[in-house]
């Protein structure tokens, strides 16, 4: 065999399986995506042409549920910032995506922020561990932006959250000084961000309002369906 050839056959062999491959791949993720524009769409199956021409137009029902957990990296905004460094989020969230919802989609929010303390605060208070955690569980409200953003590759999400936060701090020494630090506290936190979908990931920004404890906060989030309806 002519060895140009047969370089030749191989390159075609090896573009094609790639090719294949990414296809199946693009296609299963698509098909995964709880924000898809399929699964609001009308089953154009279904359609049926009349003698005058027009279209009788079925459209279909469907949703599901979601898991989506989620991990990411919160800055603390204003006084906050001034003893505390940006810490780690993680948490999960369970989402009702529904046809007949839609662009709303509704779940139910569980997180976790560990902010340490900043540094020179701690030492020049003679601290050595300044901590500040938040837990936080509530309702979350995404709103579908494609009909007003169009994009092929994204989907655009305006994300809105009420949450209850518990936060407590662990200080190491306990200051024997006169020092004025906010302690542990129970309160509503009011969530507003932007994200963006690509197949079943979200990368998104959003600002928590908490008072003394308000925080900015990058985050990804891998979506996985637990059962279709």
């Amino acid at each position: 065999m002519n060895i140009k050839n047969f370089n030749g056959s191989l390159f075609i062999l090896i573009f094609t399986f790639l090719f294949a491959g990414k296809s199946s791949s693009f296609e299963l993720n698509k098909s995964l995506n709880y924000k898809n524009l399929s699964i609001f769409e009308k089953n154009n199956d279904d359609t049926i042409k009349g003698k005058l021409g027009k279209s009788s137009v079925r459209k279909t029902n469907v949703g599901g549920l979601f898991i989506a957990p989620s991990i990411g990296v919160s800055f603390p905004m204003g006084k906050f910032g001034d003893y505390s460094n940006a810490g780690l989020i993680y948490g999960a969230k369970a989402e009702l995506a529904y046809s007949r919802l839609y662009p709303f989609i509704f779940g139910f929010v569980y997180e976790y922020q560990k902010f340490p303390g900043n540094g020179e605060f701690t030492t020049s208070n003679s601290l050595t561990q300044y901590d500040t955690k938040i837990t936080s569980i509530g309702g979350s409200l995404d709103i579908v932006l494609n009909k007003f953003l169009h994009s092929n590759f994204t989907t655009p999400v305006l994300m809105l959250e009420v949450k209850y936060a518990k936060i407590t701090k662990d200080i190491s020494p306990l200051p024997v000084n006169n020092l004025v630090i906010p302690g542990d506290a129970n309160l509503l936190t009011y969530t507003g961000g932007i994200g963006f979908t690509i197949y079943i990931l979200d990368l998104s920004a959003k600002y928590t309002y908490a008072s003394e404890y308000s925080n900015l906060t990058f985050q990804a989030k891998f979506h996985f369906p637990v059962f279709k309806f």
